[in-house]
Formats: C-alpha cells, sequence, structure tokens
C-alpha cells in the first residue's frame, strides 16, 4: 500500500471513530458535565480497546493462519457483527438513534464514496482483488452517494421515511454482497473466489473490516432504530 493511500485509509478509520464519539456527546447533552465526559470517554476508550485488539490479532499472524478449521477470520468477523449489533441496539444506540437528526445519521454514510475509492486505488496497487472494488461486485459506492444526496434532502426537510427505509434497505444489500464476496476470496479452505483477500488480515487493512464495515453496519442499524420509533411514535 502507498503512503497515499494508507493516510486517506486512514484518515476515514479516525473519521468515522470521531463521527461515533461525536454523536455520543452531542446525544448526551442532558446529562451532567461530568457524566457526559465519563460517557465520551468511555465510548473512547472501548474504540481504542476496538483497535488495539483487532491490530493486536493481526499482527500475530493468528488471522493469517488460513488453514486452521475453523477459520480465525470469518470467526473475528462474526465476533465484530456480533458487538456492532449489541452495540447499536445498547442504550448508548437508542440515544445515537433518537438523539441525532435523521439527516446526519444517513449523512454520515457518505464515508463510503472515499472508502470505495480507496479500496479501487488498493486494486490498482495490486493490494486488493478486482472482486471486491467498484471494477468487480462492489457496488456500494452508490450507497455513499444516495446517501449524501438524501441527507441534503433531508435537512431541507424533502425526505420521506419510505425513501430512507428504501436506502437504507439497498445498503444493506449492497453491504451484505461485499462482505460476502470479501469473505468467500480468503484464502481458506472454503474459498471460492480468487485473487485472495488476505491482505485485509494485516495492519492496518485489518480496520477495513474491522472498523469501516462495522462502522457502516452500525449506521444501518441506527436508522432502523429510528424508523421504528418514528412509525411507534405516530401510532400513539
Amino acid at each position: 500500500m502507498s503512503a497515499p493511500t494508507q493516510a486517506v485509509f486512514l484518515t476515514l478509520v479516525a473519521f468515522v471513530c470521531l463521527a461515533l464519539l461525536v454523536g455520543v456527546g452531542w446525544t448526551s447533552r442532558d446529562l451532567a458535565a461530568d457524566q457526559r465526559l465519563r460517557r465520551v470517554l468511555g465510548t473512547a476508550i472501548g474504540l481504542v480497546v476496538w483497535l488495539g485488539i483487532t491490530a493486536g490479532l493481526a499482527r500475530s499472524g493468528v488471522l493469517s493462519n488460513f488453514d486452521a478449521l475453523p477459520p480465525r477470520a470469518p470467526i473475528l468477523l462474526v465476533a465484530l457483527t456480533a458487538g456492532t449489533v449489541a452495540f447499536a441496539f445498547s442504550p448508548i444506540g437508542a440515544r445515537l438513534a433518537s438523539g441525532l437528526p435523521l439527516a446526519a445519521l444517513v449523512g454520515v454514510q457518505a464515508f463510503r464514496v472515499p472508502l470505495e475509492l480507496v479500496l479501487h486505488r488498493l486494486y490498482v496497487e495490486d493490494v486488493l482483488p478486482v472482486q471486491v472494488t467498484y471494477a468487480g461486485w462492489n457496488y456500494d459506492i452508490v450507497t455513499g452517494l444516495l446517501a449524501a444526496a438524501l441527507a441534503v434532502m433531508l435537512w431541507r426537510g424533502s425526505g420521506s421515511a419510505r425513501l430512507v427505509a428504501l436506502w437504507n434497505g439497498l445498503g444493506l444489500v449492497l453491504l451484505a454482497v461485499v462482505v460476502g464476496t470479501a469473505a468467500l476470496s480468503l484464502p481458506t479452505p472454503f474459498q471460492q473466489l480468487e485473487p485472495s483477500t488476505a491482505a485485509v488480515t494485516t495492519i492496518p487493512l485489518i480496520w477495513l473490516p474491522s472498523v469501516l464495515v462495522m462502522a457502516a453496519l452500525l449506521g444501518h442499524l441506527l436508522v432502523i432504530r429510528r424508523l421504528k420509533a418514528d412509525r411507534t411514535a405516530e401510532v400513539v
């Protein structure tokens, strides 16, 4: 990975982490200053632990042992997904879903546009295979572009819950496609696609599935919670 590409990649990782911290701080405005600080610091510590554990596993070579059964990398992906779902449906997730403007919950997903540009660049640099880029089977850039446009509509008051739900469903499908493609490209005994995506088990690309993909998933889950809460409020 070239230095400029790595710099952009790490900037995106930092952006999604900062976005979460800002969201936690924003939705804790009703708390006392010390409680708000503890909540933000707790989230920051959790992010550091998340980054550290995944980086440590990558550095140790555990994730690169593709002959192990069951394969370690897919197990980590399942564990990370479970952790993300648990966070999304935690009390903090509830505050984020209800306390942030819907335009912000949607608009933050625009980070997937520069991410897809980075992935394509990594393909050009022969780091990642073509199938996980928009030159192959990854059309997740559409989610990011639509997120930016929809966020502007929502901010102006012209968007609708139905439109958000359609976008959210599309985004989840496209995310599942690229994650599935990447998983089937890992050089495990179950590999179905080539070339391999072994690079995602190394530093810093380990933060592609563990941070950036999970950030996208978290965003979709929070939108689901928000839309469900809004429908419930309308019924009541």
